[in-house]
């Protein structure tokens, strides 16, 4: 990605001729990711940039909602899709804009946008009085376009339903991370850098990488099937989710146990993608039952590898 905007757009140095995906794109699931590859895919044809406007951490989702991925891992996948500028402004720098201001200001006086893209879900300027319409029409007064998305729908056996980032947390805080996967395009990650914890698992056999994770994650705590990519290569993995409370209670987060792998992880990016749920976290009364669980749930998951494989 060419260049990466934080903060106040009045920042933003004047660009020229880009195309400009819009919204929050939270967890960048399916219909955000085919919006994002239309923005890319005629902005090569009209020789614009393609670029996105969202907004980073802040108060701009729903009271309680939690972000699915985080400011990083949002930039990667538009750096994935073939966005060379994100703009992530805080929405505080905007919230008081009309629908006018923000389309002159910010689309056209800063980000020089030719075109804007959005899904028809797209609310923008005070008080989200702006809607796909008026983004239409504000964008054609100033000399440029405008294109408004309809909404992705999926089927989960449960009949067709919008595509939603609400639907995918929903999906996350039940375990249900193979039906995320389907409507995020891919599947759910943790990704960080492997910190050394506290070595206990190492003691009963089972030595683990541990994964910090935002208060507000919302994956449900419990035991996980995952595929862990570290060092180039992807492995088989089963994590635990949770506050380890055998070992007292300690913050939420993530310890993986890689089957097949005894190279030293410290220091290195590790991606844990989410593969389907084994059992939820309990408190175990020995550290000898907990080994013995253990060994059970990667049977487990060596199971489902070869069943995959079938």
């Amino acid at each position: 990605m060419k260049r990466i905007y934080y903060k106040h757009p009045s920042n933003i140095d004047v660009l020229c001729n880009t195309a400009v995906a819009l919204g929050l794109f939270d967890g960048v699931h399916i219909g955000h990711r085919a919006l994002i590859s239309d923005t890319v895919e005629i902005a090569r044809e009209r020789g614009l940039i393609p670029a996105v406007f969202t907004f980073g951490e802040g108060g701009e989702l729903k009271s309680g909602a939690s972000r699915i991925y985080d400011e990083g891992e949002r930039l990667k996948i538009f750096e994935q899709l073939g966005i060379e500028i994100a703009v992530i402004a805080d929405f505080s720098s905007v919230a008081s804009l009309s629908p006018g201001e923000f389309v002159r200001d910010i689309l056209i006086s800063r980000m020089r946008a030719s075109l804007a893209l959005a899904g028809e879900n797209f609310r923008f300027g005070y008080r989200a009085s702006g809607r796909g319409d008026d983004l239409v029409s504000l964008m054609r007064d100033a000399g440029g376009d405008a294109v408004i998305h309809s909404i992705e729908s999926y089927d989960l056996g449960e009949g067709k339903s919008a595509v939603s980032s609400t639907r995918i947390r929903t999906l996350l805080s039940v375990g249900d991370v193979g039906g995320a996967a389907l409507l995020l395009g891919s599947p759910y990650k943790l990704r960080s850098v492997v910190s050394h914890g506290m070595g206990i698992g190492r003691t009963y056999g089972y030595p683990t990488v541990n994964t910090p994770l935002r208060e507000d994650n919302p994956l449900r705590s419990g035991v996980y099937h995952t595929r862990v990519k570290i060092g180039g290569k992807v492995y088989t993995g089963l994590t635990n989710v949770g506050v380890c409370p055998t070992f007292g209670e300690r913050e939420k987060h993530a310890e993986t146990f890689i089957l097949d792998f005894s190279e030293d992880a410290y220091g290195k990016e590790i991606e844990i993608h989410f593969i389907g749920f084994i059992r939820e976290e309990r408190c175990f009364a020995s550290t000898e039952e907990l080994a013995l669980e253990i060994s059970k749930n990667i049977k487990t998951v060596m199971e489902l590898d070869r069943s995959e494989e079938v």
